[in-house]
């Protein structure tokens, strides 16, 4: 006979959980079948690199750079120990770590598969790893840094447009030491330095002497600047005088000019170490006609950095202010040619996003998502939106969703 109307409702409330079942079922890859995407993360003080599947989210292996891994020999083994770096005696240099950031290669703009880097925030080391067989080749000290916390590749060459891959590795010096380092209680003393490495070769090219510490770090599209949020403008030693001001900065560096600098001669060295460490103090750098680097005025100790996919801008994250901070690479290249009168002008756009702004992707749809801290958030807001109520246009939503996280997000 003919189903009742509960017989119906029935079977199509059970059609419903197998339907949905079927599309989870798509994230959970069986025995023998493959991620779409690998995503590299960092392990913390287990001192590796993690590889994770993407969509399943499974961890399918762990690298170790900066830590003996006794599963796979890593630090006993002869080979690993000459990456890992030994005493006079034959021990292990250092036997800690840090992870914090894992960046990778690119070319024509995208990744290209060949190496990723990873830093060592304790020791101040960064790492390379191969992609091609997902093994740790080499290790680099940097000379005269504490400590570092971010790092990018570059994406192309400054000058040299067949130069389309990577070929450097920038980092930031998060903590200012005293340069030499003799011990001291004078803060004038202390600065950091940003570190110019060889992709190819690991070793350091050349430094940059600074004001302020740096945090995370970003690189154009065309090759022509690598940039890092500064916290610490102040120069102070104790955290009263480190967030005294409330603005800080976006310290831009001209990478043609460090290096034909470089190339002139125009350097010092500190201490015992040969790298050549050019000065790029706000002071020495007043002129942009012949400006190193440029310092753009933004919102108190900015954290995330990034690069929009169009190659327009950089977003600056405000941290300790609730502010997303745009600017325009064009105006910034117009400063250092001398178009622009303030380099502040780059800023088109420094709008509320929410407490504690960390990090910020994109869609290449022209929104931004950040990552608010302290409202436990991820908000999307469109950029060309935001540059609109920058200029005065009140009626411009730039906000256009927010999602409650658990908890307090950093990266995304």
């Amino acid at each position: 006979g003919t189903p009742s109307a509960g017989a119906s409702a029935q079977a199509a409330g059970a059609a419903a959980p197998a339907a949905a079942g079927h599309e989870i079922a798509g994230l959970h890859p069986k025995p023998g079948e493959l991620d779409t995407y690998y995503g590299l993360w960092s392990g913390g003080h287990t001192g590796d690199m993690r590889v994770f599947g993407m969509p399943s989210g499974r961890e399918i292996h762990r690298i170790p750079c900066f830590v003996p891994d006794a599963l796979v020999g890593w630090g006993i083994t002869n080979e690993s120990r000459k990456v890992m770096g030994t005493k006079p005696d034959g021990t292990l240099r250092y036997t800690v770590g840090d992870t914090h950031h894992v960046h990778a290669s690119y070319k024509d703009g995208n990744y290209d598969g060949r190496y990723a880097w990873i830093n060592d925030k304790i020791n101040a080391r960064l790492a390379r790893v191969r992609l091609d067989y997902f093994i740790c080749d080499k290790i680099t000290e940097l000379p005269n840094v504490q400590g570092f916390h971010g790092i990018f590749p570059d994406k192309r060459d400054p000058v040299d447009p067949k130069i389309n891959y990577t070929t450097r590795v920038f980092c930031g010096g998060e903590f200012s030491i005293p340069l030499p380092n003799v011990p001291t209680e004078d803060g004038s003393k202390y600065h950091s330095l940003f570190t110019c490495v060889d992709a190819e070769t690991m070793e350091v090219r050349w430094q940059v002497l600074i004001d302020g510490n740096c945090d995370l770090v970003a690189t154009s599209y065309d090759g022509k600047l690598a940039a890092t949020n500064q916290y610490n403008t102040e120069m102070g030693v104790h955290y009263e005088d480190m967030m005294s001001a409330e603005r800080d900065a976006c310290l831009f560096f001209n990478v043609a000019r460090i290096e034909e600098a470089v190339k002139a001669g125009k350097f010092k060295t500190i201490g015992d170490s040969k790298v050549p460490v050019v000065d790029g103090t706000r002071a020495s750098n007043a002129d942009p006609i012949t400006a190193l680097t440029g310092y753009v005025s933004v919102p108190k100790n900015p954290h995330g950095v990034n690069a929009s996919p169009d190659g327009k801008y950089f977003i600056c994250s405000g941290k300790l202010s609730p502010t997303g901070t745009v600017i325009e690479l064009a105006k910034i290249l117009d400063w250092f040619d001398g178009k622009l009168t303030k380099i502040d002008d780059a800023i088109v756009a420094e709008v509320e996003l929410g407490l504690g702004p960390l990090h910020t992707a994109f869609d290449g749809r022209g929104n931004a998502y950040t990552t608010l801290f302290l409202d436990s958030q991820i908000v999307k807001w469109n950029v060309d939106s935001a540059i609109k109520f920058h200029k005065g246009d009140k009626s411009a939503k730039y906000v256009v969703d927010r999602l409650d996280v658990q908890y307090q997000p950093g990266h995304l």
